[in-house]
């Protein structure tokens, strides 16, 4: 479980988190949504360690993440953030062997259990036919899935996930989309995701949190939240929301105006 008390951050002064309250339950997805500059990938960077907050704590199952060490983070949390550094000359099997990295103690040694998580990933995410292939010889999407699974070679708890589906078409955005639930339910691990597209999170998501200016605006199952008049004072977009009977989730559509 994973549980933030009245964080907040600022840059340089300015507030972007304002006394912030969440509950993360084991095994939820959650995605984060809202506008650019509402704090989104802020938060994550928070809940990895790699931003201190001014105020407030956050605890992984009862334990404050704020002086614990890299190594100790990224045995329980994985982060794969929004701009990814262009990595050279290396193939793809080796970078995806970088999520073991965590786990070595002296020197650089992969264990049987290393090489049996890092063909697992590879093979979650289609990569077996690339796996020796230079990475900057690959696709943007193709990088991006070869990141993805680096994050899910590292195997923690929480993974954090800040516009995943970034570069990749549209035939694995939804694949991406199916492995997170896969993942959750064979292995009972946590997610949280930052995504723009509302009507793909719904695709994915337990639970929504809905930031705007730092704060939280709503928060909840989509059924509960997503309205109308929650998409028009926090994106200030004119836009409707059909539960149709035979969709699993609603869905999004711009709305004529007149």
């Amino acid at each position: 479980m994973l549980q933030v008390r009245n964080l907040s951050f600022s840059y340089n002064k300015q507030r972007v988190l304002k006394d912030l309250n969440i509950l993360v339950d084991k095994g939820e997805i959650l995605a984060l949504v809202g506008p650019n500059g509402s704090g989104k990938s802020t938060l994550l960077r928070c809940l990895n360690g790699i931003l201190r907050p001014e105020q407030g704590r956050i605890l992984l199952d009862g334990q404050d993440i704020q002086g614990r060490n890299r190594k100790w983070i990224a045995r329980h949390i994985a982060f794969l953030p929004q701009n990814l550094e262009m990595v050279q000359h290396i193939s793809v099997y080796e970078l995806i062997a970088m999520g073991r990295s965590p786990y070595q103690t002296m020197g650089w040694f992969l264990n049987k259990e290393d090489r049996k998580l890092i063909d697992w990933a590879i093979d979650y995410m289609n990569l077996r036919p690339l796996q020796y292939r230079p990475l900057q010889k690959l696709s943007g999407g193709e990088r991006q899935r070869a990141w993805i699974a680096m994050i899910l070679a590292q195997d923690t708890k929480i993974v954090l996930l800040d516009e995943p589906i970034t570069y990749l078409d549209i035939k694995y955005q939804w694949s991406l989309m199916e492995i997170i639930k896969q993942v959750r339910c064979q292995y009972n691990k946590t997610f949280i995701l930052v995504l723009h597209d509302i009507n793909q999170a719904m695709m994915v998501a337990d639970r929504f949190i809905v930031l705007k200016d730092g704060c939280i605006r709503a928060h909840g199952h989509a059924r509960d939240i997503i309205t109308t008049h929650l998409l028009k004072d926090v994106y200030d977009i004119y836009a409707r929301v059909y539960d149709l009977n035979h969709f699993s989730r609603p869905i999004i559509v711009p709305a004529e105006i007149s």
